[in-house]
């Protein structure tokens, strides 16, 4: 008998907890700077494309955000994700300017 696969806590959400780091190391600087409160940017979740507004920054601990950082995110739709899914952050007029991101724990 194959082992059972735990059930997903999947939810349909339209905001999200995220630890995110960006794409390209010459990039870092650039995203910080933009990625502020109340910044909007273009959110790749399985097969959406949705905009979504930053509602909080904060470092992930001790942790440099040039790293990682956390980020709490408002959608404009709401989209099914769970924890631990990965989506992608890019800059709405600079596809460069990205970050790849995982849904936080509820």
């Amino acid at each position: 008998m194959p082992a059972t696969r735990p059930t997903l806590d999947a939810r349909e959400v339209d905001r999200i907890n995220a630890l995110v780091a960006v794409d390209d190391d010459q990039q870092v600087e650039a995203f910080l700077d933009r990625c502020t409160l109340g910044s909007t940017w273009r959110v790749t979740v399985r097969t959406a494309l949705v905009s979504a507004r930053v509602l909080k920054r904060f470092p992930l601990g001790t942790f440099d955000e040039r790293k990682c950082t956390c980020l709490q995110l408002g959608l404009d739709l709401p989209v099914p994700v769970e924890p631990g899914l990965r989506f992608k952050l890019e800059a709405p007029d600079d596809s460069g300017l990205s970050a790849t991101g995982v849904v936080r724990p509820w």
